[in-house]
This record gives C-alpha cells, sequence and structure tokens, in this order.
C-alpha cells in the first residue's frame, strides 16, 4: 500500500504536473494576483484542517500510527497546512517571495487530494468531488485552457486509483460518480468559463487602466513594482510632473489640459521603448518604469527622452504656454530595505528636487 501509494503521487507529479507547468507557469506569473492567492491560501487551510479531523476522529484507534501511508498523509497535511497559513502570511504582511510559494502549491494542491484518496480513501471518500471542484473554478477562473488541464489531471489521477488502489477498484461507483463530474460538469459550463475569462480579462484591464488618458493607472503601477521587487529585477522608475500645468486649466480651460495629458501618454508611448510602461498616479503626475536600463548614464538618457516627448505634447497642444516637465529618474539594483512605498517616496522626492533645480530638469539617483 505504501508503495502503491508513493508510485501514484510521484506519477502524477512527474508526468502529469510537471509537463503541464512548463506549459502554463509562464501565463500563471501573469494572472495570480493576490487576492486569488490569498484565498487560495485559506482553502488549502481549511482543506488540511478539515481532512485531518476527518481521518483523526474516523479512523480505528492505532490505524493510523500502524500504517506508515497514512502517517505520512497526516505529516504532509500539516506540513502543506503551514505553508499555506506562511503564504497567507506573507500576502497579508505584504512581504517579498508569496508567489515562490504560490506556483509551486498551485500544483501540488490536485496530487495532495489523489494522495489522500489513495491512502485515506474509505475516510476522504466523501472529499474526492474536490477534483472536480478545483478543475471547474480553475476553469472559470482561467478559462479553458486551464480547465482542459485540471481535467486531464483529475482523470489520470482517478484512473490511477482505479488501477493501484483496492478500495476504488472495489467501489467503481464512487469512481463512476467523480468522473461524471469531472467531465461533464466542465463541459456544462465551458461556455460559461469562455464568457467570464473574457470579462475578467476586459474587468482588469479597466481596473488597471486610467479613464481619462488610458494610461495605466496607481494600481497597476503597485503591482508591476511589486513584482519585480520580488523578483529582484533591476528597473528604473521615472517620476514626471508637468510644470506649471495649472497654467493650461487656468488660461485655456479644464478640457484643454485634459487634452494635453491625453496627449502627453499616447507621445511618451510612442517615443519610449516597448518595454517602458506609462502609469499616471493622479493629475499631472506620471511614473515610467523601464526593465534592462541599470547605468546612470542610459537613465539620464531616458529621463531626455521623457522630456522631450511631453515638450511635443505640449508643442502640439498649447505651444504658447510655459508647460515643460520635471523628471526624477531613480535606478533601482539594490533590493535590500527596500519597498514600493520608499521608491515612490523617494522617486517623488527627487522629481521635486529637479523642479527646485529650476523646472524642465532630470535628475538621476541610484538605489
Amino acid at each position: 500500500m505504501v508503495i502503491f501509494s508513493i508510485f501514484l503521487f510521484t506519477v502524477n507529479y512527474v508526468f502529469i504536473q510537471v509537463p503541464l507547468t512548463n506549459i502554463i507557469i509562464r501565463k500563471l506569473k501573469l494572472v495570480l494576483d493576490l487576492s486569488d492567492s490569498a484565498s487560495r491560501a485559506r482553502q488549502r487551510m481549511a482543506f488540511c484542517s478539515l481532512s485531518f479531523l476527518i481521518v483523526f476522529f474516523l479512523t480505528p484507534g492505532g490505524a493510523i500510527v500502524g500504517n506508515t501511508a497514512m502517517l505520512a498523509f497526516m505529516v504532509t497535511l500539516g506540513v502543506y497546512f503551514h505553508v499555506a497559513w506562511l503564504q497567507s502570511w506573507l500576502i497579508s504582511n505584504r512581504e517579498h517571495y508569496w508567489e515562490k510559494i504560490e506556483i509551486p502549491s498551485y500544483f501540488l494542491d490536485m496530487p495532495i487530494i489523489g494522495f489522500g484518496l489513495a491512502v485515506a480513501g474509505p475516510y476522504l471518500a466523501l472529499v474526492s468531488p474536490l477534483l472536480a471542484v478545483v478543475a471547474l473554478v480553475r476553469g472559470m477562473r482561467y478559462g479553458p485552457c486551464m480547465l482542459a488541464c485540471h481535467i486531464v489531471a483529475g482523470v489520470l489521477i482517478l484512473l490511477l486509483l482505479y488501477v493501484l488502489v483496492p478500495y476504488w477498484s472495489e467501489h467503481p461507483d464512487l469512481l463512476y460518480a467523480n468522473l461524471f463530474l469531472l467531465i461533464i460538469l466542465p463541459i456544462q459550463f465551458y461556455g460559461v468559463s469562455v464568457k467570464i475569462q473574457a470579462n475578467s480579462k476586459s474587468l482588469r484591464q479597466e481596473n488597471l487602466t486610467d479613464p481619462l488618458t488610458r494610461s495605466l493607472n496607481r494600481k497597476a503601477l503597485d503591482t508591476a513594482i511589486w513584482r519585480m521587487l520580488n523578483a529582484r529585477e533591476p528597473f528604473v522608475m521615472s517620476f514626471l510632473d508637468l510644470d506649471n500645468f495649472k497654467v493650461v486649466n487656468d488660461t485655456m480651460g479644464h478640457a484643454v489640459g485634459d487634452k494635453l495629458l491625453r496627449r502627453v501618454s499616447t507621445k511618451l508611448s510612442i517615443r519610449l521603448r516597448a518595454d517602458d510602461k506609462v502609469y499616471r498616479l493622479s493629475g499631472d503626475e506620471f511614473v515610467v518604469l523601464s526593465l534592462g536600463i541599470v547605468h546612470e548614464e542610459m537613465a539620464e538618457n531616458l529621463g531626455h527622452r521623457i522630456k522631450n516627448a511631453i515638450a511635443e505634447a505640449v508643442a502640439y497642444t498649447c505651444p504658447n504656454l510655459p508647460v515643460s516637465a520635471s523628471v526624477g529618474v531613480l535606478v533601482v539594483n539594490s533590493f535590500e530595505d527596500t519597498d514600493l512605498e520608499k521608491l515612490l517616496v523617494r522617486a517623488d522626492k527627487l522629481m521635486y528636487l529637479a523642479k527646485k533645480a529650476g523646472k524642465n530638469q532630470v535628475l538621476v539617483e541610484q538605489v
């Protein structure tokens, strides 16, 4: 029984989960966010607690200690519970590395359910529909591709249970019921999954987009910086503010001021590299995030390109007004004792120093 359980877990993880990881790992890094990961961490904690209590109270006295596979499963539940708790703590404290826990956990969820069904089938049979639930929920959240991947993994787990575990071969009715749920329910909800994915993508885009300029907003900036800090990727944060922008609103009206902001966003997107992302914070404040620029000289050139792009926008919209841009360029190479708020404060301070230096200036600082 122990050999069968270990074999089941190993086959599922090596031949099912690992190949799927190589296919969808990049997509997951893009779509996994804090709210989803925090919810999954709580669900894992609930699953581990419930499974532990069910097995502990339903098994006869001494059955767990006398069964190596059962004992291994209980230990696995304990470890997995604490991993989920650690992830939840990291997320709640906005610490780095939560993603490094989430990605492996995401692929271990179904194998651990299968492991439990293999070694504690008589006690956990009632929770076996979790395989279908996981496939359905993740398919609804991430679309048809993820739905199909989880269905394949679930079906293979059930087939391995039937072939390798006596309890499941003796109860084919349970197996058929789970296969029915795993295949029929997702088929019924396939159309819904497609619509939810499209709506979710649209809502996500709207949620991360500034309504006036159609550039990315503060929430998108927070997410992007946090991911780069988490991955420890060097980047450049250019914080800019339009000099004398109030003059535009006072002399030509807010409609022209809005037009200038939209044109600034457009010019920045056109004149900068495709990898340089433009974010509007509020009012006439923008941030440009750039990857692959790690030297101060290159960062200063970036700041001047930003300043020139804004000059073009001003020349098209209000050429007779003294509007320019002060740019503070922060080169981030160090990640010790650094977080999102500290970087924003530092970049904002650098931009105001550029204003005090006479406006229409570029100042560069390295972290």
